[in-house]
């Protein structure tokens, strides 16, 4: 194992002693370091030109630099060959799925008496420390300042309970750093809705919102990487706006200022997902229900070093500090440009629902903000038409006044119009009417044009002949127009022609059996 040095507070302690007569072995002893280390300490100092008395009062940086200075690691030969080789090893360092353990091997296939693993791993991290050291300060965060968020490498699932499938969900982890105070869920994807959601979430769990969201660089945040200026999804942008913050994603090549999420995460496999690993879940509110218990336990232990939890940390200090919620939740917008269609609608979303546009504006583009509640149409920056969201397949949501006069008037119609209609023409032919509507399952839109037919035929058509196709067509149980329309174009004869054949074939059955005895000749 490499030597490596003591700090100097304890140096001082044991040329202190060497002073005041305590034995090396005795020494080793206190400071729980080995009688040679201790001799080869009260030696450097002997052999220093300032003594013993003068080395004790140093600064520890001064007497840092004098002793490590002179330490046998650094005046090994084999240390001055592993100086020359430190730009090669960093510049294979950086190359992707190099280790420190292959540099090693490679090293000692050049130097077979160079410095075993342990040693080679502690002067390379002394020394490219040493030459690049780090610009990050250890970060001074203020109550309800951040929100770090990022999402765990490994995958929680369920087991499908119709097809036995293992869906793989995402984990989602949000955290506040001053407090510690973390929320963790599973999410379907890291889709945009799906992060969208998951961000909402956590800003509900915290009942209240930070002043800046710290995204890592996921796809479903960032949509365009730079180092010094990334441009932000839409999505993430809105959401930050509805809640009153700002979004500043992480910087990239994982920068030490967003371990504390990766911590969190880390811990989050030992406190959330070890506690899982035997139990299997159905569905995904199922195992978040389990993850939200482990939650809460996770954020109500004492955190290491501290005589307080998260979330007692989290209620004291930081709670009061974050932005108000508003009163309605976020909602994810999507954007849409189309060309209104000459009825005056747009179609809108895969259930290809239609709204209604002002009718001055057919054939014109215009943008659609829509929303799992809303919609609201645009046109040159301006709102032209809002309406409640709907999720029926193909279905029309209209303002009356949007619409061409022409269109207006369909717009007017239902069934028990076209009854009235029908009623003022006799109880026939309202029957006919109600019939027409009631005779199927689909939609009365359907039968509008065939009860307009109707009406038409009652207008135009002899009474006596337009009734009569009424009767037949109730007696026959097809009340639509195609069928009443060809009575009428007949004039029923076709029926006529055969009542009066049925009429013929009973009378003709009746004079050739005449002469035929009834049942009372054979008694």
């Amino acid at each position: 194992m490499a030597t490596q040095p003591k700090k100097m507070n304890i140096i001082k302690q044991v040329l202190t002693g060497h002073k005041n007569g305590l034995s090396v072995r005795k020494m080793a002893e206190m400071y729980s370091m080995s009688p040679t280390t201790v001799q080869r300490y009260l030696t450097m100092a002997s052999e220093d030109s300032l003594g013993i008395d003068s080395l004790i009062i140093l600064e520890d940086p001064e007497l840092n630099h004098r002793f490590n200075g002179g330490n046998p690691a650094y005046c090994d030969e084999r240390f001055e060959d592993f100086k020359k080789r430190l730009p090669h090893f960093e510049k294979e360092l950086e190359k992707k799925h190099m280790t420190t353990y292959l540099l090693w091997e490679e090293y000692r296939k050049d130097v077979p008496n160079g410095y075993g693993l342990t040693q080679f791993r502690y002067h390379l991290k002394q020394n490219t420390a040493a030459v690049k050291p780090s610009t990050v300060l250890k970060m001074l965060h203020q109550p309800a300042g951040k929100m770090y968020i990022d999402f765990a490498g490994d995958k929680l699932s369920y087991v499908d309970m119709e097809t036995g499938e293992i869906v793989p969900v995402e984990t989602f982890a949000g955290v506040l750093p001053y407090s510690g105070y973390t929320f963790i869920t599973c999410i379907p994807s890291q889709g945009i809705e799906h992060f969208l959601g998951a961000v909402d979430a956590a800003i509900r769990f915290f009942e209240g919102a930070p002043r800046i969201l710290v995204p890592d660089n996921l796809r479903s945040a960032v949509k365009s990487f730079d180092k010094w200026s990334p441009g932000l999804t839409d999505g993430l942008n809105d959401l930050a706006t509805h809640y009153g913050c700002c979004a500043q994603p992480a910087r990239v090549r994982r920068p030490k200022d967003k371990a504390l999420v990766e911590d969190a995460v880390h811990k989050s496999y030992k406190r959330i997902y070890a506690p899982l690993r035997n139990r299997t879940f159905h569905s995904l509110q199922e195992l978040n229900g389990a993850i939200a218990e482990l939650l809460e336990k996770y954020n109500s232990r004492r955190m290491q070093g501290c005589d307080y939890s998260r979330i007692e940390r989290f209620l004291a200090v930081e709670k009061s500090e974050l932005l108000p919620l508003p009163p309605e939740r976020y909602q994810m917008k999507r954007h849409a440009v189309l060309t209104v269609a000459p009825n005056s609608f747009i179609q809108l979303g895969r259930e290809r629902h239609h709204y209604s546009v002002p009718c001055r504006l057919i054939s014109n583009k215009v943008e659609v903000v829509f929303t799992d509640t809303q919609v609201r149409i645009f046109h040159n920056g301006n709102c032209i038409a809002t309406h409640m969201r709907s999720f029926k397949q193909g279905g029309y949501t209209w303002v009356k006044e949007h619409l061409p006069s022409q269109t207006q008037a369909y717009y007017d119609y239902s069934p028990q119009y076209f009854i009235d209609k029908g009623a003022k023409y006799g109880s026939m032919v309202e029957h006919v009417l109600r019939e027409l509507f009631s005779a199927t399952d689909k939609p009365a839109e359907v039968y509008y044009r065939s009860a307009q037919g109707i009406l038409a035929l009652a207008r135009e058509t002899e009474p006596e002949i337009f009734f009569l196709a009424c009767k037949i067509s109730v007696q026959y149980g097809k009340c639509n127009y195609p069928f009443i329309n060809n009575l009428v174009k007949s004039k029923c004869q076709g029926y006529l022609a055969l009542q009066g054949k049925d009429t013929q074939a009973q009378e003709s059955t009746l004079s050739l059996h005449a002469n035929i005895r009834g049942a009372e000749a054979y008694k």
